[in-house]
């Protein structure tokens, strides 16, 4: 049996095949600069992290999808925390952007690859 459930795998960015193996070099507490950096492969199981060249090309659209809840979810904590000026929202959105880059980029590919990447938990790579 997995020592990590499905959601834990994907909050942790392990492997969707073995669910043990990182999909990312580096933690973002060990390189943190390096956060860009993949696996081509999965140190585990050995399965190909980039199913096809191009794949994380629609990464883009995920990443898209997170910054805009993040915008509207910042827009509407500021309106109830007593609608301040435009300035304010504004400052407070790219702020809020340029700090959570890295964790954007990493679970959008996190997210495309277990959606759309056709790589399916298989109990054999288990630990």
């Amino acid at each position: 049996m997995s020592t990590l459930s499905y959601p834990a795998a994907l909050v942790k960015g392990k492997c969707p095949r073995c669910r043990t193996g990182n999909i990312f070099k580096y933690t973002l507490k060990e390189n943190f600069f390096q956060f860009v950096r993949m696996n081509e492969s999965c140190p585990h199981c050995k399965v190909r992290l980039e199913p096809e060249p191009g794949f994380y090309q629609g990464a883009m659209y995920v990443g898209y999808g997170l910054t805009i809840a993040c915008i509207a979810l910042v827009s509407m904590i500021l309106y109830l925390a007593g609608h301040p000026q435009e300035g304010v929202y504004i400052t407070s959105i790219i702020v809020l952007m340029v700090i959570l880059i890295p964790f954007n980029f990493r679970y959008s590919r996190i997210l495309y690859l277990y959606f759309f990447g056709g790589i399916v938990f298989d109990s054999h790579y288990d630990q």
